[in-house]
């Protein structure tokens, strides 16, 4: 009992002669025998590695020892399960909350749309025509698209390893290009004229804590600029993490050792010099969940950032951001020649691509390496001359 694979090649084929040749486009054929019976049909393709696929098949469907098929797993199970994988895993809030809204949401309403219902039909062709949906009815940006197809790619290798595909469609389809533009930071001007703006943050009243909200505005926006931190680990800081020398304990790193970064002492003194509703903390109540922390604080900065009014330099409004203080303080210590390596460190990137990808344009070093290398290049100092002795009389052996 068995079956072979043979090529039925066109009339001008170069391989017709042999109809075992894999590598043509002509159709292929699937024969042999199979408990008895002959067996002569079009395997319904021109590959010749899907013809072997389907003539296995036909071989298992009529050969009782063969391994029972797996069952088809529904998108709603796989999702459901990478889901509950998740929380199981213990990932941050918004991990959870964007896989909840990607998957949960609006795979499973895009896919009961199309009238999906198994796994595998999510092919490549299909995950293109959802991925088209993303910019269409959300209007979403490169880079949020970017994401979203990582993390699609992410449920789709999750599906592997529990057996229920043996390939990813995700990574079938081809990357979303997302056009770097050079990161945003403050310069000393700019970020001058916000920490002057928070002496006038008193006036606004409010809060439980208005008469100190100027100093704590303050030192956030100091704590960010010179630690290098987000915006939700500067709100969530905790205090034992300033040791007695006023440097900022950052991380641990893989080999152990810890990472610190120095404040400036008059920092270091607004830090200690802050009242909180929680001694453990600078910023945080400790109230709330640490994802939620950040929120006033947000809504605080931007209407900081309002009454700045920072231009880019053609005069149009520039687009403020707190993250953009750690940006800052990126940016200043590579373009004072600190090498990326170092950088990155702090920054505590899990990769200096990651630091390369966001910040090479401000590498001040990389660009007088580059100068230099074009140097190097020239033959002589003076290369008119060079030119002018080529193309003379004599060079070229011709005599007056």
């Amino acid at each position: 009992m068995a079956v072979f694979v043979y090529s039925r090649h066109r009339f001008d084929c170069p391989k017709r002669n042999d109809r075992f040749w894999r590598r043509c486009h002509c159709p292929k054929w699937i024969r042999g025998t199979l408990d008895g019976r002959e067996v002569r049909q079009t395997a319904r393709t021109r590959s010749w590695e899907r013809a072997e696929a389907r003539a296995r098949a036909i071989e298992n469907a009529g050969d009782p020892r063969a391994p029972m098929p797996k069952s088809r797993a529904t998108i709603q199970e796989a999702v459901q399960a990478f889901l509950d994988d998740e929380q199981g895993r213990h990932l941050r809030k918004g991990t959870t909350g964007q896989s909840q809204t990607l998957l949960g949401k609006q795979l499973m309403a895009w896919a009961q749309e199309q009238g999906l219902k198994y796994l595998d039909e999510l092919t490549a062709g299909m995950l293109s025509k959802f991925r088209v949906s993303w910019s269409k009815d959300l209007g979403n940006g490169q880079n949020t698209a970017r994401r979203k197809h990582e993390r699609l790619c992410g449920f789709f290798h999750f599906c592997i390893r529990n057996e229920w595909l043996d390939k990813n469609p995700g990574r079938l389809l081809k990357p979303i290009r997302v056009e770097r533009v050079p990161t945003g930071y403050y310069t000393r001007e700019e970020f001058a004229r916000i920490i002057d703006a928070t002496y006038a943050y008193g006036d606004w009243k409010g809060g439980y804590d208005f008469h100190h909200r100027g100093a704590r505005l303050r030192a956030l926006l100091l704590v960010m600029r010179w630690g290098g931190l987000a915006i939700t680990d500067a709100v969530t800081l905790e205090r034992d993490k300033l040791d007695a020398d006023g440097r900022l304990f950052l991380y641990r790193a893989k080999t152990g050792v810890p990472v610190y970064v120095p404040l400036p002492p008059d920092v270091v003194n607004l830090l200690r010099s802050l009242p909180s509703a929680n001694p453990r903390y600078f910023f945080w109540s400790g109230a709330c969940a640490r994802e939620d922390a950040k929120k006033p604080w947000d809504k605080s900065l931007r209407r900081l950032f309002k009454t700045v009014k920072l231009c880019e330099p053609d005069g149009t409004p520039k687009r403020c951001t707190a993250h953009m203080c750690r940006d800052t303080f990126a940016v200043e210590l590579l373009l004072a020649g600190v090498p990326m390596d170092q950088v990155s460190l702090l920054l505590a990137h899990d990769s200096i691509k990651v630091t390369e990808r966001h910040y090479a344009p401000f590498v001040k070093a990389r660009q007088e390496q580059l100068e230099n290398s074009a140097r190097r290049a020239w033959v002589k100092t003076n290369i008119l001359s060079e030119y002018t002795k080529q193309n003379s009389p004599t060079s070229s052996g011709h005599v007056s």
